[in-house]
């Protein structure tokens, strides 16, 4: 791994669902393009073929992919966590509860960019909000300028995600 870059570290959910992926790719899809380009050549000319283009097209993003997990599932750490405390601070692998500034509540899981799904309350820690929280400790207050403008949280609690 390149020394110049820190070590990417993800959740045990993110790898398997990676492992997943992998999986179907290389026994699903892959298999379907094979079988899209031997249909194309068996059809004569290939040089003006556009399903063969298409399939030739479909065939390089796959591999692309499939290299681009290969090389996350090589190179990253899966986040552990030593002993049942919680966590002191905020950091990749929490789980973070935050009170706004106006009573609401939210909880968001500080995860690396990869893993990053807003929707699904998972922010990367390159994030403004996750950029504003790693680091601070439960009770600290923290602002984060994001591009709907400046909003103000308090720390409630931070576990690890499990």
């Amino acid at each position: 791994m390149n020394t110049l870059h820190r070590p990417t570290q993800i959740s045990a959910e993110f790898k398997a669902e990676l492992e997943h992926e992998l999986d179907h790719l290389k026994n699903d899809v892959r298999p379907m393009i094979a079988d899209r380009l031997k249909s194309a050549r068996e059809g004569g000319d290939i040089t003006d073929n556009a399903a063969f283009e298409q399939a030739k097209e479909d065939l390089a993003r796959l591999m692309g992919r499939l290299a681009e997990i290969e090389q996350i599932l090589r190179e990253a750490t899966i986040i552990h966590h030593n002993g049942n405390g919680k966590p002191k601070k905020v950091e990749v692998g929490t789980i973070v509860s935050l009170e706004r500034v106006d009573g609401r509540d939210c909880t968001y899981k500080i995860v690396e960019s990869m893993e990053a799904s807003p929707k699904d309350g998972k922010v990367s820690d390159q994030s403004p909000i996750g950029r504003a929280l790693v680091g601070h400790k439960r009770g600290d207050k923290v602002s984060v300028n994001a591009p709907a403008g400046v909003t103000s949280y308090t720390i409630t609690d931070i576990q690890f995600i499990h």
